[in-house]
């Protein structure tokens, strides 16, 4: 039975046709109840609908922030240019990391030749996988492609799992750490490690949706990351004048804010490049191929020219990357203003960037080639036995045992220093990852017991302060005038000036010559500040005349304003003065 039939049930009638209740009451009742019953009545009566559940929203100040979009994107028409930076990008972005990782795998069969043919396919195809699909991500959005993300993560980490257990492939690394457990860990970091380097350049390198893109270069934003971390930071504010929008049930309560500061327009610009993560990227790799020279040689001449290659597809994709990501943020540029960008400029910034990393290229060429790195030495090397009839062959050398010692003590340092970075990358993606976590927390806080609450909010605090950068002291740049304006260099000694016969005349020279400082460093005595309101906001710059200018200032009040009159023997504290002035005034006049 429905509800219609019970909402409007319907009246009872007798013999006759009439409609009538059981009684009095309960027909009075049931009229009351029912309304109309007539036929028109009835067919206008509403049909009672169930209302859908409506969906939690959350309503906190930290989710509307984080689902705020921002101004749409104006839509422009693709051009040549895109097609260009779109076709162009994440190829560069695969021939870089390609040629790490294949001198890698160079250097790797050097030791040993086990799996060495699957692992670069995999390798190619690995770091293929995960450019095309940042590009995707970027392009659709995270929703779309986490089924993607997982179906990678899924496939690479079955392929590492069952080649190091079940294949007896052990550490990519030959010998180092091949212990099951600890191979297959180090396998899977290495893994990580690989998809974290190509995901961070492909998102740095693809300026698609970056809004500020193009408003700043490389360097620029590299000397300014590094001066504001070397800055100190501000205090915060006692109090505040601003009120802002607050959620008083949110679990932190909001920091006081000092007033926003008039900013220039050249502080506006963004304080990050996109390509600034290849030079980042380029410092270790450069190392390695530095290095790995010493290694391959015992592939022979081949091996060595193909290191050669690998150096050159390297340095090719990486500097056109830096002028893919500059076109790039030229085109972001134009329209993030609503500007149409020309599409002649992508094909002729192309080409001439092109024209001039080929210069770039055969002037390195013709250059003299220096002389191979002595070979490193290398003791023994693991066939694979899936593979028999490999002709590879170590070459023998003749050196001294304390040398052969001295190498191996150094192989040992360059594994504990891969050791490190694998830590340290571990450990941030550690902290990323409870990070996340507590964020998650915190906004679920109320459906969640107050000692986990509590505990997450701790840990939220401890990782923003292992977040921020320590502060470097800062070394303070002395000021320097030149004589010929300086105002204090034209004071002389009141106490041999002939101009100076009494004590009120001495007292007043001195504290014209302590504003004349004042003036000099930039910091003089406004027109309406008493004297004993100068000396409390007296300048950082003058601090060792703090103590002086106190005296002084009390002097040359009772001098000035009371006429009192003081004897000689106050020069006592006139000459003390003027020797710590003297003092300062070296300092600052040139």
């Amino acid at each position: 039975m429905n509800d219609n039939s019970t909402r409007y049930r319907p009246p009872e009638s007798d013999d006759k046709g009439r409609w009538q209740a059981q009684d009095s009451t309960s027909g009075m009742q049931s009229q009351a109840d029912d309304g109309p019953t007539d036929f028109a009545s009835l067919l206008a009566a509403p049909v009672t609908q169930v209302e859908r559940p409506k969906e939690l929203v959350a309503t906190d100040f930290r989710s509307l922030a984080g689902k705020n979009p921002g101004a749409p994107k104006p839509y422009q028409v693709r051009t040549i240019t895109d097609l260009l930076l779109d076709c162009l990008t994440p190829i560069m972005i695969v021939v870089m990391v390609y040629s790490v990782i294949f001198f890698l795998l160079d250097i790797r069969f050097v030791f040993t030749e086990v799996h060495d043919a699957n692992l670069r396919w995999v390798a190619f195809c690995f770091v293929v996988g995960v450019v095309a699909l940042n590009r995707l991500i970027a392009r659709e959005g995270k929703e779309e492609s986490f089924m993607y993300v997982g179906g990678l993560g899924m496939a690479i980490g079955l392929y590492t799992i069952v080649t190091t257990t079940s294949y007896d492939v052990g550490s990519v690394a030959g010998s180092f750490m091949n212990s099951v457990g600890v191979a297959l860990f180090f396998n899977l970091t290495i893994v990580a490690f690989v998809w974290w380097l190509a995901n961070r350049l492909t998102h740095e390198c693809c300026v698609d949706e970056n809004r500020t893109a193009g408003d700043i270069g490389i360097l620029t934003g590299t000397a300014r990351r590094l001066r504001t971390a070397m800055e100190p930071k501000e205090k915060k504010p006692t109090f505040q004048t601003t009120m802002d929008a607050i959620d008083p049930s949110e679990w932190k309560k909001p920091e006081r804010k000092a007033p926003p500061k008039p900013v220039d327009a050249t502080e506006r610009l963004s304080k990050r490049h996109p390509g600034i993560s290849i030079f980042y990227f380029s410092v270790p790799v450069f190392i390695i191929f530095a290095l790995g020279q010493r290694v391959v040689q015992h592939g022979g001449e081949m091996m060595v020219l193909a290191g050669h290659f690998y150096i050159g597809a390297y340095t090719l994709s990486a500097l056109s990357l830096l002028m893919l990501s500059s076109l790039a943020g030229l085109r972001d540029y134009f329209r993030s203003r609503r500007v149409h960008l020309p599409g002649g400029i992508g094909p002729f910034w192309i080409g001439l960037g092109s024209i001039m990393i080929l210069m770039v290229l055969f002037g390195a060429i013709a250059l003299p080639t220096p002389s191979l790195p002595p070979i490193a030495v290398v003791t023994s090397h693991q066939y694979d036995y899936w593979r028999p009839g490999s002709t590879f062959q170590l070459i023998n050398l003749a050196v001294p045992a304390a040398q052969a010692i001295q190498q191996n003590r150094i192989m040992e340092r360059i594994g504990a220093g891969v050791l490190i970075i694998f830590g340290i990358f571990l450990l941030y993606g550690f902290i990323r990852a409870v990070g996340a976590f507590a964020v998650q927390v915190a906004k679920r806080r109320h459906s969640l017991p107050q000692p986990v609450v509590r505990f997450f909010n701790a840990v939220d605090r401890i990782l923003e302060r292992i977040g921020r950068l320590p502060e470097f002291p800062k070394r303070k740049k002395h000021r320097r005038v030149s004589r010929v304006v300086s105002m204090a260099a034209k004071c002389e000694n009141p106490m041999t000036s002939a101009r100076c016969t009494t004590t009120a005349q001495r007292i007043e020279a001195c504290y014209d010559a302590l504003c004349a400082l004042a003036y000099d460093l930039g910091v003089p005595r406004r027109q309406d500040q008493t004297p004993y309101e100068f000396v409390e906001a007296f300048p950082e710059e003058m601090k060792t005349l703090r103590e002086e200018a106190f005296e002084l200032t009390d002097l040359y009040v009772l001098s000035a304003y009371a006429n009192f009159t003081f004897d000689d023997r106050i020069g006592d504290r006139l000459r003390k003065f003027w020797w710590s002035f003297e003092q300062v005034r070296r300092r600052v006049v040139r």
